[in-house]
Parts: structure tokens; sequence; C-alpha cells
């Protein structure tokens, strides 16, 4: 029976790896495949949390979140994890969400319902636009969400609550995921953090 099962866990582990090593299996009788190398790409979404795009009147950073983007860009196109008893390999494809762009007037995806969450997706049946549509796929095909979020007044910030508003809770559920958060202050966000762990638990992400 463990032989068996170990084929059957071989043939699932199949469908995920390139690389084949041929096996004999007593059991069977017959040859097997079984992959010398594994891996698993992970859809990532990061979705950031601010819009903000004006300098300060005391000068910095239009958008201090752009910075923490990059750093967690960067350590996401060089992570290499690893899991299971097999040790399969974990990388990511990051795809980023960002409220200036999606909410840009000219040629946002989406643009028709605007930061203020006029028509959320699963509102607007076949009259969704073709850019909403495409950005609604990627929200559903992602294996695991990051949100980046500074912190407005103690909690979420408008743009991150109306973005990931626009897109219905099953296509969030049961997916991982993670929170980044920054600020000025030395609490980096803690606030906003500990709000936007209410919305992700309820829409039954881990």
């Amino acid at each position: 029976m463990k032989i068996k099962n170990r084929v059957k866990e071989s043939m699932a582990i199949q469908r995920r790896s390139n690389y084949w090593l041929p096996l004999y299996n007593y059991y069977y009788q017959e040859y097997i495949a079984l992959p010398t190398i594994m891996s698993i790409t992970l859809k990532t979404v990061v979705f950031l949390g601010s819009a903000r795009n004006v300098i300060p009147p005391w000068g910095g950073d239009a958008r201090l979140g752009d910075r923490v983007t990059n750093w967690v860009k960067s350590v996401l196109a060089t992570r290499v994890g690893e899991i299971g008893d097999e040790n399969e390999k974990v990388t990511h494809d990051v795809h980023i969400i960002d409220p200036i762009e999606v909410f840009n007037k000219d040629d946002g995806a989406l643009s028709y319902s605007g930061g203020e969450l006029s028509a959320p997706t699963f509102f607007m049946g076949d009259k969704l636009p073709e850019k909403a549509k495409a950005l609604q796929e990627i929200v559903r095909s992602a294996d695991c969400y990051l949100i980046i979020s500074p912190e407005y007044n103690h909690s979420i910030p408008p743009a991150l609550s109306s973005v990931t508003g626009h897109f219905g809770g099953s296509l969030y559920k049961c997916k991982p995921s993670g929170i980044v958060t920054y600020s000025p202050s030395p609490f980096a966000g803690m606030r906003a953090a500990m709000a936007i762990q209410v919305s992700v638990h309820m829409i039954c992400t881990k």
C-alpha cells in the first residue's frame, strides 16, 4: 500500500514539474516517471494601499510606500522557499495592483467605478468593462495576496479599502495573505495592520 500511495503522490507531483526520471515500480511491474526537480510558482497579487501622488510641504516622497514596494518586489524576486517532504521549490510570479493606476481616469481598469466604489465588479454583470474583467481574473486566479499599506488616521487607507472592495469575497476565499505596513512613526502602521487583519479574516483568507 505504501508503494501504491507513493505512486499516486508522484502522479500528483508530476503535474507541477518539467523534469523526469524513469523509475521501475515493482508493485505495478512497470516504469513510472518521477520528477527530479520539483517547483511551484505562486501567483502573488500585491495590493498597494496608498494613492498619494503629491509631495508634502515638508518634502520627502510623494508616496513613501514606493520604497517599501520596491523592497518587497526585490525580496519576492529572489525568494526561493521549500515546502513538503520533497523539498519542492517555491517562487513567486508577482502582479502589483496600484490604486493610482487602476483608478486613473483615462485608462484605469476600475475608472468606470472610481475610488468611491460606486460600482463593484460583481454588480456589473455583462456590463463590466474588459479591463476590469482582466483585473478581476488576476485577483481570482491568484494563489496568495500581499497587502502593502500605510496607516491613515490609525486605520485602513480609503484607496486600499476601495480596491479590495471592488471584488467579491469569493475571489479571495481560503487563500493565504500577508500584510506589510509602514509609517514615519516608530509603530510602522501597527494599527492599520490590525484593521486590515479584520478585513482579510472576514473574507476567509488565512
